[in-house]
């Protein structure tokens, strides 16, 4: 068998998910390709026998860079099996099911739909401290979860986490009014003059949003609040409405950046 898996990561989380699942799969000798969809420019899935799709969670939907991909996959004519995760700070959410509903259309068999609890990177708009202390418990869970999708995937056994019509609909409202504040709630993060130019934020943003300029970075109206430039940051350097951040995705986020 031989699989491709196509993510999105902003900090980490959705990659990390993305090797384990990789590593499960080499255990029971299946090939899994991984393919960041940042750097893909044209998408085959010729002679796949099956899909997996990735994506973190920003206020219960995928971001917009996945949906953007989602519209260029093309239409399916082979039933192709299909894998769909999303990784947020919660126990769940509507993502999977929201990107499970456009791949249907596209044809393609939903086989698994997914949420995987990771350690929460939205914690400071919530104005709540990281508990550091329960992370290991955290990805020690998510592993868990990963070989029960592959197991259960190589069993020809179907899993779909439950979501109710209500449940997808807030969602997806939601998720819209999450994207339409994201130009005002990016305003808030900004550069001190700590910022040493090396550059790690401005070549790693999914959206060209940061030049230099007056010797520190400037973000400008593209950003999507994907954190990476916060959690990237080296010297810690990038605030939240002036408030310094703890980079607690320091170990995973190294897996998405140059």
């Amino acid at each position: 068998m031989k699989g491709l898996l196509y993510y999105f990561s902003g900090t980490g989380n959705t990659k990390w998910v993305a090797d384990i699942l990789k590593k499960h799969f080499r255990n029971n000798k299946i090939d899994l390709e991984l393919l960041n969809i940042e750097k893909v420019d044209e998408i085959k899935l010729n002679q796949l026998d099956f899909l997996i799709i990735g994506s973190p969670v920003y206020a219960e939907m995928e971001p917009k860079i996945v949906d953007n991909f989602l519209n260029k996959l093309p239409i399916c004519i082979k039933n192709l099996k299909t894998i769909i995760y999303a990784t947020q700070g919660g126990k769940s959410s509507s993502a999977p099911a929201i990107i499970a509903k456009k791949l249907k259309n596209k044809g393609y068999n939903i086989f698994i739909e997914e949420c995987i609890k990771m350690p929460n990177n939205y914690y400071f708009l919530l104005n709540k401290e990281p508990n550091i202390n329960e992370y290991d418990k955290i990805l020690y869970n998510a592993e868990c979860k990963v070989k029960l999708i592959v197991e259960n995937f190589i069993k020809n056994n179907k899993l779909k986490k439950e979501n109710s019509l209500i449940r997808i609909k807030l969602g997806k409202t939601c998720g819209n009014f999450f994207r339409r504040m994201i130009p005002k709630i990016s305003k808030n993060i900004t550069a001190t003059s700590e910022c040493t130019k090396c550059g790690i934020c401005l070549t790693n943003c999914p959206n060209g949003n940061i030049t230099f300029e007056d010797g520190k970075a400037v973000f400008h109206s593209k950003c999507m609040m994907c954190l990476r430039c916060i959690y990237a940051c080296p010297v810690n350097a990038i605030r939240y409405k002036g408030k310094k951040i703890k980079q607690v995705q320091k170990d995973r986020i190294k897996e998405v950046i140059k």
